[in-house]
């Protein structure tokens, strides 16, 4: 009987399992996992309901949410796509919801629904460390140990390594006042970094030290390793508005003027924003609070104008963001066979998940990203014994 060992009981560790399983049943396949029980990550993701997937209706282009990977992501797609995932789910018992942002969770909205169906029916040995040395008498060996950050076991066996870095990560922000607004959402924002083309857009939430939600969550994924090159120090730059431009702001506040002028002007806010954040945007762009709107010079309309679409901050670093932890970096897409994820020097060696350089934006896409390489991970050995049968 051939023998597939697997190092990693994570998502695609479990998830490569079952779909050998069922494709090669006569295999043999050992799960080892260094922790204490298996798909801890998986357990907490998504607020511990477990967002695992998206049916990537709003998605246009696969770069956006996979910013290393995703000419790799759209070639095995085609073979496992996010339809093939919620099937796949369904057809084992779970019951599936997509939320207004396509984002898809199990009706139930336990996370634990979903790592009893991964489980299920698999021979894992937790608490079990392997490395490539003590495998030798395994027919495959499947690698999907997640975003580590110690890959010499792997790089003493000629496996090249992109230098892993944190992505997906709220920003801590130098003290400006903004923090007292500690909960405030704005669901329609703009973040970039100054100097640099690094952009992304939607809902962002004011924290006790700084900023977070996915508008945040996107930037830090886009710019991880820019981020990490400056010490995650950086201008960032907020357009409270959303995609409003300068001239479009200035007009909304000549309105704004116009319809009350005998109003204080602090006690009018546009509906994008609450009236506490607006209190505190009219006072950065230095406006008294007893002024009215019939009392505001040219000067002080563009500073308001200015302070709302292009507000800067100052990042002085990241917020480790356990939850949904992610690495940039890993086993180097170059040492792969692109449709076998098959180790280019290590024949019989395969790695499917976050251990590549593969890594997705908040939304359930670095689930479907371990669930799609898990798979091809799978089809190829079953196709490998499934000849030597012949």
């Amino acid at each position: 009987m051939n023998r597939i060992a697997i190092i990693g009981a994570g998502a695609a560790g479990c998830f490569a399992a079952q779909r050998l399983r069922e494709l090669c049943p006569y295999l043999h396949v050992e799960i080892f996992e260094a922790q204490d029980r298996p798909l801890k990550k998986v357990a907490v993701t998504g607020g511990g309901r477990c967002n695992l997937t998206n049916s990537f209706q709003l998605v246009s282009d696969l770069r956006h949410v996979y910013p290393r990977g995703h000419q790799l992501m759209k070639r095995l797609m085609y073979s496992w796509s996010q339809w093939d995932t919620m099937s796949w789910f369904e057809e084992q018992g779970v019951r599936l919801v997509t939320q207004d942002d396509e984002c898809v969770f199990p009706q139930s909205q336990r996370a634990m629904e979903i790592v009893s169906t991964l489980k299920r029916g698999l021979d894992i040995r937790c608490g079990c460390r392997q490395t490539l040395e003590g495998l030798e008498g395994y027919d495959a060996i499947i690698v999907t140990t997640g975003g580590a950050r110690n890959f010499e076991w792997l790089e003493r066996h000629g496996v090249e390594i992109v230098a892993p870095v944190p992505s997906l990560f709220p920003f801590k922000l130098a003290p400006s006042g903004l923090e007292q607004l500690s909960g405030a959402l704005v669901t329609d924002s703009v973040a970039s970094l100054g100097g640099t083309n690094f952009r992304a857009e939607g809902t962002t939430l004011i924290t006790h030290n700084g900023v977070s939600g996915p508008c945040i969550l996107r930037l830090s994924s886009y710019a991880a390793r820019h981020l990490a090159e400056v010490a995650y120090q950086a201008p960032l730059v907020m357009n409270w508005l959303g995609g409003a431009t300068m001239d479009e702001a200035l007009q909304m506040l000549q309105d704004m003027a116009q319809e009350n002028a005998q109003k204080l002007v602090c006690n009018t806010h546009p509906q994008e924003l609450t009236s506490r954040h607006w209190e505190f945007l009219v006072s950065r762009a230095g406006i008294g609070r007893e002024m009215r709107w019939s009392g505001v010079g040219r000067k002080q309309m563009n500073r308001l104008a200015n302070v709302l679409t292009c507000d800067e901050y100052q990042i002085t670093g990241r917020v480790p963001h356990k939850e949904e932890f992610v690495t940039a970096g890993g086993v180097s897409l170059k040492n792969i066979d692109s449709n076998t994820l098959e180790c280019k020097n290590r024949p019989g060696l395969y790695f499917a998940g976050e251990v590549l350089d593969v890594d997705g934006v908040t939304g359930g896409f670095n689930l479907q990203a371990a669930w799609t390489m898990a798979d091809a991970v799978a089809r190829a050995i079953a196709e490998r014994f499934s000849n030597q049968q012949r």
